[in-house]
């Protein structure tokens, strides 16, 4: 195979990630589809599976919903048991967002074997070569942000 300059090799990795990263749309669109949630709802869940806790404010950023919009999602994500509402012990006026407990494990269920494919597809790499690709992805995580950041106005 003939070796592809800095410019190809750059493209490649472009059209590559775009591909990714429509694949990785579309798999959490089946995911929630098939928890009989939005893409929204979803991405709000995963938010509180990392963090444990946030506010609506919080929920509203990470699903680029609008404060009202995210009050609504949260409205429909406790009246279907994902999650619950309470008080901030540092500040009563300040309402945080849960994730139940016993939902955790159907969420879990869905993206076990994903895990283990992935743990699977990395197996021959080394430890460096993980560590390289998280940087890069890092680096580009936050190009994306940027760039969404500058098509919102913010």
């Amino acid at each position: 195979m003939a070796t592809q300059s800095r410019a190809q090799l750059i493209f490649r990795l472009q059209s590559d990630v775009a591909e990714t990263v429509a694949d990785g749309v579309a798999l959490q669109q089946a995911i929630a589809d098939h928890l009989g949630l939005s893409a929204s709802d979803l991405r709000a869940i995963t938010v509180l599976m990392r963090a444990g806790t946030a506010t609506a404010g919080d929920l509203a950023e990470a699903s680029s919903l609008t404060t009202g919009a995210a009050t609504r999602m949260i409205d429909r994500l406790a009246g279907a048991g994902w999650v619950v509402r309470h008080s901030d012990d540092n500040d009563r006026r300040k309402v945080l967002v849960t994730l139940r407990k016993e939902r955790r494990g159907e969420l879990g269920e869905l993206y076990a074997g994903m895990s283990a494919s992935w743990s699977e597809a990395l197996a021959d790499k080394s430890d460096d070569e993980l560590a390289n690709v998280l940087e890069l992805f890092d680096r580009m995580r936050r190009v994306a942000r940027a760039h969404a950041d500058a098509l919102r106005g913010s």
